[in-house]
C-alpha cells in the first residue's frame, strides 16, 4: 500500500529537535525527507555537530535526540556556504514540494535559499519556518529553547513543585509540539495547494505551540478569579483539580489515580471510610482546599500494599488506576510491545530500537523504510537523481562542496 503522502518531497534544513520531530511526522506519512546536513561534524563555532557524542572526534556514537528525530530520511551532507552548493540545493528545491527549517529569523536569507529567493525559482514551494517565538514582536530575535518557552509560556508554574517553586516539564515538550504544529501545518497547505491553491508560507514557532497546549489553564486563568495553579503535595497532578488526582507511594512503588468520580469504591478497596462523608472533603472545593490531609490518608493506606496488588482490585472495580512506570519499564511495557510501539531497525551503528509512528492509517499507513541516516549517506544518490554524470559529483567531493 502506498504511502499517503508518496511522490511529495520535503527539503529538510532542521536541526534538534522541532523540526526534525516534523519532518520525521513527514517521512512515516511516505514523504521524501533530504536532510540537509553540514559537510563537516563541526558547526562553525566549534561545537560538535547535532548528530554526534560529547566529542567532534566521537565521530561514530550517535546522539539518541539524532535517532529519534531522523528516521525516514536521507542525508545530503554539502556546503551551502559555496556558490556550487547553494546551486545544487536551490536545483533540489525547484522540484521539491515542502522546504521546513527551524533557524533563526535571517539565517536562511543570508543562506541564499529564504522564502523570497525560493518562491522565485518553485513559486508552488511550501515553505515553514519554525522558530522560538515568530517573525515578528519584541522577542523574535531572542534565542528560542524549549526550557526558556517553558519559563515565558507559564508551562513552568503549571508544573509547580509543592513548595511552590516552578519547575520545567523533564523533556522538550515545547519542542515537540512546535512539531507537531508544524506538521499538521504542512498537510493543510498540502491539501490547500492539492485543491487547486498555491504554495504558501507556515510559520510555528516554539511559544505559540505551548500556549496553545496550556489553553485550559490559561482559559481558566483568564476568566475567573482562581489564581494561580499550586500543588501542595508532591504526589499531587493538578493544580486545579482536587484528589484523589496524582502519583501516590504504595508498598513497593507508585501508583497513579484519577478517581474523582468514585471515591467511595476506591475507599471501599483501601479499607478506610468514605472520605467524601468527611466534612473536609465533601465537596470539589473542599477536597481541593483541604488535600493536604486528603492525600496523606490515601498514601498511608497505599502503602499497605504493592503497586499491582493495589491495580488487581482496582481495575476491575472501573477505578481509573495504572503504574507509575521508570522509563525502562514503560519501554518493556507488555502492551507497548504488543501494540509494536518500539521497534528495532538495523543501523551502521547496529540494531537500534526506536520509537514506532504512533498514527495508525488503515488504508495508508505510517512505516519505516530508512534508519536514521549516516552523515552523507545519500549524497551520491541524490545528486545522481540531478545529473547522472559521475565525473561531476566526483569533482563535488573532492573540492569538498559536498560529503
Amino acid at each position: 500500500m502506498a504511502n499517503v503522502l508518496e511522490g511529495i518531497r520535503v527539503v529538510d534544513f532542521t536541526e534538534r529537535v522541532q523540526g526534525p520531530s516534523a519532518t520525521q511526522i513527514l517521512g512515516d506519512l511516505g514523504a521524501d525527507v533530504i536532510k540537509i546536513e553540514r559537510t563537516s561534524a563541526v558547526t562553525p563555532d566549534g561545537r560538535p555537530d547535532e548528530r554526534y557524542g560529547v566529542s567532534a572526534e566521537d565521530a561514530t556514537l550517535y546522539r539518541a535526540t539524532f535517532l529519534a528525530n531522523n528516521r525516514n530520511k536521507r542525508s545530503l551532507a554539502i556546503d551551502l556556504k559555496t556558490t556550487e552548493g547553494r546551486e545544487i540545493v536551490t536545483e533540489i528545491i525547484s522540484t521539491a514540494d515542502v522546504v521546513y527549517e527551524n533557524f533563526r529569523p535571517g539565517v536562511m536569507d543570508r543562506l541564499g535559499v529564504g522564502y523570497d529567493r525560493l518562491v522565485e525559482v518553485n513559486p508552488d514551494i511550501i515553505y515553514v519556518d519554525a522558530t522560538g517565538y515568530g517573525r515578528d514582536g519584541p522577542y523574535q530575535d531572542l534565542p528560542g529553547q524549549d526550557l526558556l518557552i517553558q519559563a515565558i509560556s507559564g508551562m513552568g508554574q503549571m508544573n509547580v513543585a509543592a513548595s511552590g517553586r516552578p519547575q520545567p516539564v523533564g523533556m522538550s515538550i515545547t519542542d515537540i509540539l512546535g512539531g507537531l504544529y508544524g506538521a499538521i501545518g504542512v498537510l493543510a497547505a498540502l491539501l490547500h495547494r492539492g485543491r487547486g491553491g498555491s504554495g504558501q508560507r507556515v510559520s510555528i514557532d516554539l511559544l505559540s505551540g505551548a500556549v496553545a497546549a496550556l489553553s485550559e489553564h490559561l482559559v481558566h486563568r483568564a476568566n475567573s478569579n482562581v489564581g494561580e495553579p499550586e500543588r501542595a503535595t508532591e504526589m499531587h497532578g493538578h493544580g486545579y483539580i482536587p484528589p484523589p488526582y496524582g502519583f501516590y507511594r504504595t508498598r513497593d512503588g507508585f501508583i497513579a489515580l484519577s478517581s474523582g468520580r468514585n471515591i467511595g469504591a476506591l475507599c471501599d478497596i483501601l479499607g478506610i471510610p468514605n472520605l467524601e462523608d468527611d466534612p473536609r472533603f465533601e465537596s470539589f472545593e473542599r477536597r481541593l482546599t483541604n488535600r493536604v490531609a486528603m492525600e496523606a490518608l490515601l498514601e498511608d493506606a497505599l502503602g499497605l500494599k504493592t503497586t499491582q496488588e493495589w491495580l488487581a482490585e482496582m481495575v476491575p472495580a472501573d477505578i481509573f488506576a495504572q503504574r507509575v512506570n521508570t522509563l525502562g519499564e514503560a519501554i518493556d511495557d507488555i502492551h507497548v510491545l504488543q501494540r509494536g510501539l518500539v521497534t528495532t531497525v538495523t543501523h551502521p551503528q547496529g540494531t537500534v530500537r526506536l520509537l514506532a509512528p504512533p498514527i495508525r492509517l488503515a488504508e495508508t499507513p505510517m512505516t519505516i523504510r530508512l534508519a536514521p541516516p549516516a552523515h552523507g549517506e545519500h549524497t551520491r544518490e541524490i545528486l545522481s537523481s540531478l545529473r547522472s554524470n559521475s565525473q561531476w559529483i566526483d569533482a563535488l567531493y573532492e573540492r569538498g562542496i559536498v560529503a
